[in-house]
């Protein structure tokens, strides 16, 4: 499902562009959720997940802009939409944060429509799934095969004893066969590291660290050992800075 994100202090807008949002994603038919906020605090906080952020420039607690490059910095993949009244913001905007495109308002459906689609090709280049064999689920179903979209995955623990690997999703958790140092080789081109023995983190999904803990996006807490934690930390640098 497409994950839209909306932030504008102006109440009359915000529910002007999510009813537009929403009707757009029906003509093109594509699934999504558009979460709508005022405030851009709520937004960094209420969000685990988005594809498509649009912004509006000038607000008064924290400027479109300032939100944008914050929203980068969480969502590396995202892309952002820029709404403003006024036509001058729009340079600073490309200037200060890689901007996928503005729009001045009063928003024009068919623009935003435009703009939504090529959004969604972009974001359909990025997709990468791996198939993963002898799989179990968390209600102890089983499957041959499971493909699943990298960028969806949180991290792998393996399970030593078993050969075997546990893939966990936010609302998921699977098991399956796996040799975890090849996993490891693998999917170190994805924005993968390796926190600690038998633990491989996706970094998109890392909020923050603090000591010798990885917190994730989801509210998991995951360990560093000590030796890992200047690669880890070398690693989620460069994922951010878009050299993986």
């Amino acid at each position: 499902m497409l994950e839209i994100a909306v932030c504008d202090d102006n109440g009359k807008d915000l529910n002007a562009i999510t009813q537009i949002l929403y009707e757009i994603c029906a003509e093109i038919k594509q699934e999504c959720h558009v979460s709508a906020f005022q405030s851009p605090n709520d937004m960094l906080d209420g969000q685990t997940k988005i594809d498509i952020g649009i912004l509006d420039i000038v607000m008064p607690d924290c400027n479109g802009i300032d939100l944008g490059k914050k929203l980068k910095e969480k969502f590396a993949e995202i892309a952002l939409i820029y709404t403003t009244s006024y036509e001058e913001y729009c340079r600073q905007a490309i200037n200060k944060v890689h901007a996928f495109s503005f729009l001045v308002k009063p928003l024009n459906k068919a623009e935003l429509k435009e703009q939504i689609t090529e959004a969604l090709n972009g974001i359909s280049k990025t997709i990468v799934e791996k198939e993963f064999y002898n799989v179990t689920d968390s209600r102890k179903k089983e499957y041959s095969v499971v493909r699943l979209n990298l960028s969806d995955i949180l991290y792998f623990e393996y399970i030593k004893r078993q050969r075997r690997a546990a893939i966990v999703l936010e609302n998921e958790r699977y098991e399956c066969d796996c040799v975890f140092e090849k996993l490891v080789e693998e999917l170190e081109q994805y924005g993968y590291a390796v926190n600690s023995r038998g633990n491989l983190v996706n970094l998109s999904h890392v909020e923050k660290i603090k000591g010798f803990v990885v917190y994730l996006d989801n509210g998991d807490e995951l360990p560093i050992a000590q030796k890992r934690i200047m690669e880890f930390r070398e690693k989620l640098n460069d994922f951010l800075q878009g050299n993986i």
